[in-house]
């Protein structure tokens, strides 16, 4: 892995980019990450053009790196179009979903976003801040090795379209218990398959502000989170009350 160059070694190394292009890659992006902030808008749109121009394999550990270089230059400089970066950026088989905003971690601003088929991604410092209980476009990253999803965060979503495309489980309420805030249900409608672990037909979850009586249905957000034991269990976000 290359290290960060000078100006005159990078330019160097972008001469004669045909003979080593991964290594070139790799001083642009330490270039980019040492200097961003410091660097006049035209001069970083350069570079980053410079390396979407060479034919490097995607997906890699590079060309994740990279992105999250835009992502700051995206912060930085009002005139850089990062959509347009982002459609040149893709690799094929990537497409952008819908994600759940479950909450956010003010000490690495990074906001913990879930999909419908429980898989947890991190929007690390984003250029669209979303809101957390929300719901956002978004693009995941998925790496060939290790756990550590990312999502890049197109756009917020408006309530009503955002739970229309997350999707909600049907449900009937089984039990009740004010006095504890809990309250107990089965599902009712097809439970979607998923990698992350098996979703349970009935569990216990807080009412929050919600009044519920045994036997109502109700509409369930609902995906799997680690507990702190560190076991998936079903995690309802989101209770909409339906008529009797």
């Amino acid at each position: 892995m290359a290290s960060e160059k000078t100006f005159e070694e990078l330019r160097q190394s972008l001469e004669t980019a045909k003979e080593h292009p991964l290594d070139t890659g790799w001083d642009i992006y330490h270039y980019l990450k040492a200097n961003v902030e410091n660097m006049e808008s035209q001069e970083a749109r350069t570079l980053l053009a410079c390396y979407i121009k060479m034919e490097l394999e995607k997906p890699s550990l590079l060309h994740s790196l990279m992105l999250s270089v835009a992502l700051r230059m995206a912060k930085r400089f009002t005139d850089f179009n990062f959509a347009r970066f982002f459609d040149m950026w893709t690799y094929p088989g990537i497409a952008r979903i819908t994600g759940y905003v479950d909450f956010y971690d003010d000490v690495h601003k990074h906001y913990h976003i879930y999909d419908s088929f429980s898989r947890h991604f991190v929007a690390i410092d984003p250029h669209i801040a979303p809101i957390v209980g929300g719901f956002v476009e978004f693009t995941p990253i998925i790496p060939r090795e290790g756990r550590f999803k990312t999502a890049v965060i197109h756009r917020t979503m408006k309530e009503q379209e955002g739970l229309a495309s997350f999707g909600m489980y049907e449900a009937v309420v089984m039990r009740v218990n004010a006095k504890v805030g809990f309250f107990q249900y089965k599902i009712t409608s097809a439970i979607r398959r998923t990698e992350e672990g098996m979703i349970a037909d009935y569990g216990t979850a807080f009412l929050g502000t919600e009044s519920l009586t045994e036997g109502q249905r109700v509409g369930l957000l609902l995906f799997l989170k680690r507990d702190k034991d560190r076991i998936k269990r079903n995690y309802v976000a989101r209770i909409i009350s339906k008529n009797q």
